[in-house]
């Protein structure tokens, strides 16, 4: 370890001990005062005792996705890491409420071992690297913690950046700062990028090169479960929608949007009154705030998780509001066209992959930060539309709702522009098989 990057590491202990009376009590009463974290607190203060951790933890691998969107996109790694080394037990962890739900649905882990990170203080971090032990750390994308990282370098235990990223304004930044880029990124044993642009970025802060590639972007690898017709025929009742009505799937939206989602849906329908909108926020918690904007413009509205409705009572309300986890997915495969929120306010974007890979065109707004090349991939290829206001909204659906032929060819396209940039799965399980492999 360089000498400056320990004494930036003892800085960011030394503020941290001088400050725990605070930050530590403030930490805690933000977790136990709210329900979506309350369950959190133990494994944040590193006292964690799954069911599924036996006496040995040898080939243990450590995964950990911030939220359900890094989770999301590292499924097709997890799936590829279990069919390559059947022999490798998984431990999964996320940090967000509705991330630590998707990973502990999903079954992926090996027998219950899901967690979430602990508190960045040293003595925390020290206490559950060693109950895991893990053979390797596979961080995706972001959630870097100084402590963590180094810590694991100290105990020899590879960590690994998976699906990489960082803008130009996130490195001009870092470069105001001498050093910082080489003590955030020096932990990992190898960082593998979403793209050229993003490895070159790293390069020109003077990160080690030797362990720096561009690997694609995983999110290109996704792969939707099949929908049988059955199951779409089970959706649409759920749905309460006509059998094969024009449906338009808003997905991850957040506070702002709905409200121009909503305007330009209204519009809509006095042109084709048949459209009928799912729409998915981003925090489920907020759907009665959803409702509420929908019906302030005259739609009648139903909730996924609405019991009262009856099976066979249709025609009463034109938005269908997903207030449940882990289905967005598979409503998407009712959608003739999918907006991807987070993009009409300023909030980075969020994944237009999974919509895409249904060969469903996808909309989104100008604020695509966190997805920028992606988006110009999209909109380049034709599979994509940008959209600024609730006019351009409104315009752009009913023109690919009006034309079939535009529709379907820009489904084609999207669907398309994943298939030849597939690949980054097999590129990550190549890099990390030495560890794997090493510790069987």
């Amino acid at each position: 370890m360089k000498t400056r990057n320990k004494a930036i590491l003892a800085l960011y202990n030394t503020v941290q001990f001088l400050t725990m009376p605070i930050v530590l009590p403030a930490a805690a009463a933000v977790c136990l005062s709210s329900k979506k974290y309350r369950h959190q607190f133990p494994a944040r203060m590193g006292f964690i005792n799954p069911p599924g951790l036996l006496k040995t933890t040898d080939n243990l691998i450590w995964i950990h996705a911030m939220s359900l969107g890094e989770f999301n996109a590292a499924r097709p790694l997890i799936l590829g890491i279990k069919d390559r080394f059947p022999e490798a037990r998984l431990l999964l962890s996320a940090s967000t409420a509705t991330g630590l739900a998707a990973v502990a649905r999903s079954g992926l882990a090996d027998k219950g071992l899901t967690t979430c990170l602990p508190f960045d203080f040293l003595p925390i971090v020290a206490r559950t690297v060693k109950l895991f032990k893990p053979s390797c750390f596979l961080l995706i994308e972001t959630d870097i913690w100084p402590n963590f990282l180094w810590h694991l370098k100290r105990c020899a235990i590879p960590a690994f950046l998976i699906n990489g990223s960082i803008s130009g304004s996130s490195a001009k930044r870092l470069a105001k700062i001498p050093g910082m880029a080489d003590f955030i990124y020096s932990a990992f044993t190898f960082m593998g990028m979403q793209s050229d642009d993003d490895a070159r970025r790293l390069l020109s802060l003077g990160v080690d090169p030797s362990r720096i590639l561009n690997c694609g972007n995983l999110k290109f690898d996704y792969a939707p479960r099949k929908i049988t017709e059955e199951e779409r025929k089970e959706l649409f009742q759920a749905s309460g929608f006509e059998p094969n009505a024009p449906v338009i799937t808003a997905g991850s939206t957040h506070p702002g949007e709905e409200e121009i989602i909503a305007a330009a849906f209204s519009e809509l329908r006095r042109s084709i009154p048949q459209a009928r909108l799912i729409i998915a926020p981003r925090d489920i918690e907020r759907s009665p705030e959803v409702q509420a904007v929908m019906e302030a413009r005259g739609m009648k509205c139903k909730f996924r998780s609405e019991e009262r409705f009856s099976k066979g009572r249709k025609g009463l309300h034109q938005v269908f509001i997903l207030d449940t986890l882990g289905e967005l997915e598979r409503f998407y495969s009712l959608s003739r066209i999918a907006f991807v929120g987070g993009s009409l306010v300023p909030v980075g974007g969020h994944n237009i992959l999974e919509p895409a890979a249904l060969g469903i065109p996808v909309l989104f707004g100008p604020y695509m930060e966190s997805f920028r090349q992606t988006a110009e991939q999209f909109l380049k290829a034709g599979g994509g539309f940008q959209v600024k206001n609730s006019r351009e909204l409104y315009q752009t659906m009913k023109t690919l709702l009006a034309d079939e032929n535009m529709r379907t060819k820009a489904g084609d396209a999207a669907k398309g522009l994943l298939e030849t940039n597939r690949g980054a799965v097999e590129k990550y399980l190549d890099i990390i098989s030495p560890c794997i492999r090493s510790s069987s």
